[in-house]
């Protein structure tokens, strides 16, 4: 069977191969609607450049690193949803990803630093940023082509695309206010998390705005984890008007909440609504209520911004923040007790009876 060339795209799309080349090398050359069509074509024809041929007359690998970052023991569902979307947006523009980590010995920079002085990829996808992110000073020092998911309070101007956390947790705020909710708790990470603080103002500003004063004893940081979740809904349970609502900003420790109220028999979407955020298959599994990042139209855009970085590095940096969509299933069901039923009382106060001193 004959390879699939870039004329045959070009026919097919009803352009000239010059139009194919700037979509692969170049998207922000190209007219939106003309780049999805090329885009398309590329994808039904399963086109793929030579890029052995490319990268020695351009002088390029055709490589994009991505760093992974350093795990406990929990799974993280969100990152492998993430890397799918990247490998996939990529493709169509010829360009693949290498996952890399430092070596034994070495920091994350100077494992930049390493493929950097190699020549071992053409740019960076950063993710997970947070304030004055040192990667983003190195590269940005260096002129060295990349683009972040998530912004920066860095100096240096970059490239970025993000998801509006704010936004979605006040979605999910809403949604439980409009179902009769008035002590809405919140579970998050601790203070110092760029993302994370942005979705305690976005919880904090969809309360105020409603006109409920946001109660700090309603506020439950810890890492993230099943285990924390629990913890934390213990904690609240403690309170004298425990919450008849949770909005965490991560499904694993919205999971923890809802398995710990479980367990002293409460019904969730009835006694406890509770609401989670990157809609992980397992908490879909579970019947929770949760914010779903639009996870490819974000890399999407970050291969695009990546491209044109790399077409040409000191053009001014393009941003994107992309709104998420609060996806409500059981765990947050539409019929609101403001407090529970009388059996499930019972248990509630059996258990804070015994843990409290």
């Amino acid at each position: 069977m004959a390879r699939t060339t870039i004329k045959d795209v070009s026919e097919r799309a009803g352009v000239s191969v010059g139009t194919v080349s700037n979509v692969l090398n170049a998207p922000h050359r190209v007219a939106p609607d003309t780049r999805e069509r090329v885009l398309q074509v590329v994808s039904e024809l399963g086109y793929r450049p030579n890029r052995t041929a490319r990268g020695l007359q351009a002088r390029r690998t055709y490589l994009i690193g991505y760093l992974l970052p350093a795990r406990e023991l929990n799974v993280n569902t969100a990152l492998d949803s993430f890397l799918h979307e990247l490998v996939s947006t990529a493709s169509p523009h010829g360009l693949e990803v290498v996952l890399f980590a430092p070596q034994p010995g070495q920091t994350e920079l100077e494992g930049y630093r390493d493929l950097i002085r190699r020549g071992g990829v053409d740019g960076f996808v950063l993710s997970e940023t947070n304030y004055d992110d040192p990667r983003i000073a190195l590269l940005a020092g260096v002129g060295f082509p990349f683009v972040s998911f998530g912004r920066s309070l860095a100096r240096d101007p970059f490239a970025w695309v993000d998801v509006d956390g704010a936004t979605g947790i006040g979605d999910a705020v809403r949604h439980l206010l409009g179902a009769g909710h008035r002590r809405i708790a919140l579970v998050a990470w601790p203070e110092g998390s760029e993302s994370g603080d942005d979705r305690v103002a976005g919880y904090r500003r969809a309360l105020t705005r409603a006109g409920v004063t946001p109660d700090p004893r309603l506020e439950v940081r810890c890492l993230n984890g099943v285990d924390q979740g629990k913890e934390a809904w213990r904690r609240l349970s403690l309170l004298d008007s425990p919450p008849t609502a949770v909005v965490a900003v991560q499904d694993q420790l919205a999971i923890g909440v809802l398995l710990e109220a479980q367990s002293m028999a409460l019904q969730l979407g009835v006694d406890l609504a509770v609401t989670g955020f990157d809609d992980t298959p397992a908490g879909a599994l579970l019947g929770l209520s949760s914010v779903r990042q639009p996870l490819r139209d974000v890399c999407r855009l970050l291969v695009e911004h990546l491209v044109h970085r790399i077409e040409d590095p000191w053009a001014d940096p393009g941003h994107d923040l992309v709104r998420p969509e609060l996806v409500i299933r059981s765990s947050s069901g539409a019929d609101v007790i403001n407090s529970p039923r009388p059996w499930a009382r019972s248990e509630l106060h059996r258990y804070r009876r015994r843990h409290r001193r």
